[in-house]
């Protein structure tokens, strides 16, 4: 999904990059000397984009080495709401950064996926190629990516099978929430290391290590009790046109506060108990579903029947109450916040398969009450 860049900097700090020289220790592959490697390291969100998705950035020591503590908060006012971590290299790291067959860091995340890419300046199109990983909830990993592992986006335009490191620009984290799914965030980075000569892999100690970590946060996460929904004062959707795939506009409302880690499963109901106004009138009333909006579920599959909100066709700043019920007869495939979403839409005027082709256009909605509860 494509999520363009901006280039405003919330904040920025020079920090020599973090690792050890394992070429003449007998090490399993090559590490250049740190001492000789130089990042800047830099913060944004998606304003440029008209977002207002925030990251702060705090030094901290990690393990006994320096590193950074990243969070703060995605919303979708920018549809594909995220926000960057980038470490741009001096030129003579930018030289050697160039000559790399991979490159590893430690992180400590919550749960979520993120992603590491190199830009390059043959990519026009901001499909960089890129890595998605998974963190570990509260327990720190090794991530070792040798370039193999580096592929660009469906969504862009290929170029090809490797990145091309000649045009290597810089190192960059991002978020990978689907749509902009809003709500906080944190990780942590440190250790970040480039390595040469044979491909890196993960060393048996490594492996045993994000093993151990796993199996730490599975018997944590197995003993702990998570209560779905709760109240929320700052809910706001961003409705888009939909008329290439439907007959209207749509969103997916996908706040990791709703399910808290758990997943929707066939039997459950919930109670979705609102109060809202719009940002214009209406054509039609509101579908309120729950839904699967992941791969495995060829990104849309609905988990419970559309519920018509009778009444709901708004009125622009008239607020408008309602209390509905939502039973699923399907599963989600899993716990990640894409795969347990609030789905909306509303028909209107516009031509079904030509994109933007909506008459009256995009809206908001914001909610002065929004209770979800599981019954």
């Amino acid at each position: 999904m494509k999520k363009t860049q901006m280039a405003a900097l919330i904040f920025c700090v020079t920090l020599l990059a973090l690792g050890f020289s394992c070429a003449t220790s007998g090490g399993p592959f090559g590490t250049i000397d740190p001492s000789t490697v130089k990042w800047e390291w830099r913060v944004n969100g998606d304003q440029d984009n008209g977002g207002t998705s925030t990251i702060t950035m705090t030094p901290e020591t990690l393990e006994g080495m320096p590193g950074y503590a990243f969070k703060g908060n995605i919303t979708n006012k920018y549809q594909y709401g995220f926000v960057n971590v980038k470490l741009m290299p001096d030129n003579a790291t930018l030289e050697k950064l160039k000559t790399i067959t991979g490159f590893s860091f430690r992180v400590l995340g919550n749960g979520e996926d993120l992603a590491v890419k190199i830009t390059t300046s043959d990519v026009k199109d901001y499909a960089y190629y890129e890595y998605r990983f998974s963190t570990v909830k509260d327990q720190p990993i090794t991530v070792v990516v040798p370039l193999k592992y580096l592929m660009q986006p469906s969504w862009g335009k290929s170029i090809g099978n490797i990145v091309n490191l000649n045009n290597a620009q810089f190192i960059e984290y991002q978020t990978t929430r689907e749509n902009g799914s809003p709500g906080p965030f944190e990780f942590k980075l440190w250790d970040f290391k480039l390595h040469t000569d044979a491909p890196p892999a993960l060393t048996s100690a490594q492996k045993q290590a994000n093993d151990q970590a796993k199996k730490i946060a599975a018997d944590i996460d197995s003993k702990t009790v998570r209560p779905i929904g709760g109240s929320f004062t700052d809910v706001v959707w961003n409705v888009v046109d939909n008329f290439e795939y439907a007959n209207g506009y749509m969103i997916y409302f996908a706040d990791p506060r709703l399910f808290n880690g758990n997943k929707i499963s066939k039997g459950d109901t919930f109670t979705l108990k609102f109060t809202c106004t719009a940002s214009r009138d209406l054509e039609a009333e509101m579908r309120i579903y729950l839904v699967d909006h992941t791969a495995a579920a060829q990104y849309h599959t609905e988990l419970t029947p559309q519920v018509i909100v009778p009444g709901s066709k708004l009125k622009a700043g008239v607020p408008f109450s309602a209390e509905i019920t939502l039973a699923a007869n399907k599963s989600a495939t899993g716990v990640k916040v894409d795969a347990n979403l609030i789905g909306m839409e509303t028909e209107g005027q516009g031509k079904k398969g030509v994109k933007g082709s909506g008459v009256q256009k995009p809206f908001t909605i914001t909610f002065s009450q929004f209770v979800f509860s599981k019954n």
